[in-house]
């Protein structure tokens, strides 16, 4: 009989068009200042300059650096959806969820503890805060 060989296509069908995840729905586009200045995120999300540049402009400048915040993808997915491309000054960062929340939790404690020994931080805490919190109202599932 057919029938049985037939389901079994047809489950397979199912489960793969099922599998196939849209980018949009599992990340979230952050601009590079959202993870505190450059002297902090750096070590994160690397230099704060367009990435295929050997360094910044001696002036100061604003970089339209941009960071993809994904969750329940690989990269490469994520990389696919938001490709680098210098000609149109495109320059994306790439961040696990985990490693997003990761960084976060650590600096927010750190500038916390700053905070209480009398260093100036001004909003940093509380905008790292509002990042942490963007993105996991984002990317919660």
């Amino acid at each position: 009989m057919q029938l049985p060989s037939a389901l079994l296509i047809l489950s397979t069908l199912l489960l793969t068009s099922c599998s196939e995840v849209e980018p949009a729905e599992y990340t979230y586009v952050l601009p590079y200042s959202a993870f505190g200045p450059p002297s902090m995120s750096g070590s994160l999300l690397g230099v704060e300059w367009y990435q295929w540049q050997p360094h910044g402009d001696s002036r100061p400048k604003q970089y339209p650096v941009k960071v993809v915040v994904y969750r329940e993808l690989a990269k490469s997915e994520v990389e696919k959806a938001f490709p680098v491309n210098p000609a149109e000054e495109l320059d994306y960062r790439y961040v696990s969820y985990s490693a997003a929340i990761s960084y976060l939790d650590k600096n927010i404690k750190d500038v916390e503890a700053m905070e209480q020994e009398g260093f100036p931080m001004g909003r940093l805490a509380e905008e790292l805060n509002t990042t942490k919190a963007l993105i996991q109202s984002n990317l919660s599932r």
